[in-house]
């Protein structure tokens, strides 16, 4: 079985075997990835700067001399390198933003701020519905699809 990128990682901070990387089967090294490996060794704040200041040294390295520097600036220990995600913006209706910023005379981030609390209120589906027929973007609703009858054959 392959090894994970996990593997690696404990390669990195907790065997630094200098000959890990010869050792590896082609599979194991399809794994590597040098932005992984920088991505998650710098979740750990005591490596940031370190990591960080050879980040552009490192953006072209082969992955056998990026193995063997991490093992010479890291320091040899068991590390709980936990990933931090980014926050997902909210998503908004572009439109609605536009005529909140028309009605209330607002920039576009106090737009979104009063779209989404409309959003998160139950009388706010309604008041959408008010600005559009204020500003003639009514909504078209979609023609239904007509049942027919069938037909027999005689």
């Amino acid at each position: 079985m392959a090894k994970t990128l996990f593997d690696h990682l404990n390669a990195i901070t907790k065997d630094q075997d200098p000959k890990y990387f010869d050792n590896l089967s082609e599979e194991d090294k399809k794994t590597w990835s040098n932005y992984m490996i920088h991505r998650f060794l710098s979740m750990n704040f005591d490596f940031v700067d370190i990591i960080a200041e050879f980040q552009p040294l490192t953006q072209t390295m082969e992955p056998k001399m990026f193995y063997l520097l991490m093992i010479g600036i890291i320091p040899k220990g068991k590390y709980y390198l936990r990933y931090i995600r980014g926050k997902s913006e909210e998503t908004s209706d572009e439109k609605i933003v536009e005529l909140l910023q028309i009605e209330y005379n607002c920039s576009k981030s106090t737009a979104i701020d009063y779209y989404n609390i409309l959003t998160n209120i139950k009388e706010g589906d309604e008041y959408i519905v008010y600005l559009k027929n204020k500003y003639g973007k009514v909504e078209t609703e979609k023609p239904k699809k007509s049942s027919k009858a069938k037909t027999k054959k005689k």
